[in-house]
């Protein structure tokens, strides 16, 4: 058995930990910041999550990006998407080589690196995860919810059963079987990503509700991973691991659903069951960089080490790397990377009251108006006022919009941005404004985003709808 350093962690309220912690980091995918019952939704049923929620800490003011890859790359990462190499989803998601993912900081630490599940941002070009610092993978492919193509290093086969469980599966048994060295395990699910298709067992509850087959079907594919997550926390605690194992959750964007497609927002805020989802009255959907495509909530949990509770600290994807290191006593100098764009959350996890002050955060939408086009060979002819982006702190977002149109809005008073403050807050806008430009400027001057995809990716073009 590896002797491990003592770790001293007195902020965190622990003297002396024997071994390092173990993490776990739970990703799913299109959940919206309406998805959960932890954060009101009475319809849609989440005990596992819930009950995850109360034990951990939580940030409600914390932004993904506004899609899959890109949220995945700044989530491995702990940068800016744009500037690893990450525009969009693929053909767009070319997280570049020289990009250190999460699980090589763990490994060059001792740990044993597992991950589970959707690829993105995982497996790039014709590197595996294997390449990229995790020991071990299971993945999948595209969305097949039932009967997968189980990827592997090696005797990959197709799998029997929906395609949580079996992913739930073998998570638990990397688990059980890791007892005498700390462990990484990223499992990355697909759900509520459309297709919604799942057991009749899961929707029969909300079509005898009243909900429609489309919204029936999203909530019982919600139910059956939170069913999921629920087994996936009580092997931890039968294996006598849950007191030492850090569990990060997150959401890579906002929702989706057949609905979003042809209509406007106007037409999509009267929906029937996108109201029902939609609790929050956030404007957008997922690809899109208002609050609904990219706000989700973080939780943290540290059993008898990190007070749960709700955490007023705005937070970022970007984050999430810095903090877990943090927490688990490891410099990010372990290993060569591209300096962090994100910050440790440690401070307001140590102390529910403290807020940081912070860099805030630059976005891009991926689709609809101002999403970049394909086609232009030359970065610097991409220019400012055809895209839409936006800078968004702990109380203003400032969205610049296509042909120098502009909006500010107090995100703490208006969440739903609904009324632009512009002329109330000049002051505000002014430097909003401007730090926007130099963070675009910033970027096209890096050289590391907006390349063509590389010539086996092309074959990858046609799934870019079907990711959005």
């Amino acid at each position: 058995m590896k002797l491990w350093h003592l770790m001293v962690l007195g902020g965190l309220g622990l003297a002396a930990q024997a071994a390092p912690p173990n993490v776990l980091l739970i990703i799913s995918d299109d959940q919206g910041f309406g998805d959960f019952g932890f954060n009101g939704n009475k319809l849609v049923r989440t005990p596992q999550l819930d009950r995850l929620a109360g034990e951990s800490a939580i940030y409600r003011n914390f932004t993904v990006a506004a899609a899959c890859s890109p949220t995945r790359a700044a989530v491995f990462t702990g940068r800016d998407h744009l500037l690893t190499g990450v525009w969009g989803v693929p053909p767009r998601a070319n997280l570049r080589p020289d990009e250190t993912r999460m699980p090589a900081f763990f490994k060059a630490a001792g740990y044993r690196t597992l991950h589970v599940g959707k690829l993105d941002c995982a497996k790039m070009g014709k590197g595996n995860p294997t390449d990229f610092g995790w020991d071990d993978y299971l993945g999948g492919g595209g969305y097949e919810h039932r009967d997968p193509m189980m990827w592997k290093p090696r005797n990959s086969a197709r799998g029997q059963g929906w395609t949580v469980d079996l992913w739930t599966d073998y998570a638990l048994q990397f688990i059980r079987e890791r007892s005498d060295q700390p462990w990484f395990l990223s499992l990355a699910y697909i759900i509520p990503h459309m297709p919604w298709i799942c057991d009749e067992k899961h929707s029969a509850p909300f079509l005898a509700q009243g909900c429609s087959q489309n919204l029936a079907a999203c909530y019982g594919c919600i139910a059956h991973l939170d069913e999921c997550i629920g087994r996936l926390l009580a092997g931890l605690k039968a294996a006598g691991q849950d007191q030492r194992t850090i569990v990060v959750f997150v959401s890579d964007n906002g929702p989706t659903s057949p609905e979003v497609k042809g209509k406007d927002e106007e037409a999509l805020a009267k929906d029937p069951d996108w109201q029902k989802r939609n609790i929050a009255k956030l404007r957008g959907h997922k690809a899109l960089v208002w609050e609904n495509g990219d706000r989700v909530p973080l939780l943290v949990r540290w059993p008898g080490v990190i007070k749960p509770g709700e955490r007023k600290q705005f937070g970022c994807a970007e984050d999430i790397l810095p903090t877990v290191l943090d927490l688990a006593g490891i410099k990010p100098g372990i290993v060569t990377h591209q300096p962090f764009t994100g910050v440790s959350l440690r401070p307001s996890l140590e102390n529910v009251a403290t807020v940081r002050e912070r860099s805030e955060v630059f976005r891009m939408a991926i689709a609809g108006p101002g999403s970049p086009r394909e086609g232009i060979s030359d970065v610097r002819q991409r220019k400012y006022e055809d895209h839409h982006l936006t800078l968004r702190g702990p109380r203003f977002k400032f969205h610049a919009l296509p042909r120098g149109q502009r909006a500010l809005f107090d995100i703490e008073a208006d969440p739903g941005e609904t009324t632009d403050v512009q002329a109330k807050f000049p002051d505000v806008m002014a430097r909003m404004e401007r730090d926007c430009r130099a963070r675009w400027e910033q970027i096209i001057a890096s050289g590391r985003s907006f390349m063509p995809p590389p010539p086996d990716a092309q074959k990858t073009k046609a799934r870019k709808s079907e990711d959005l």
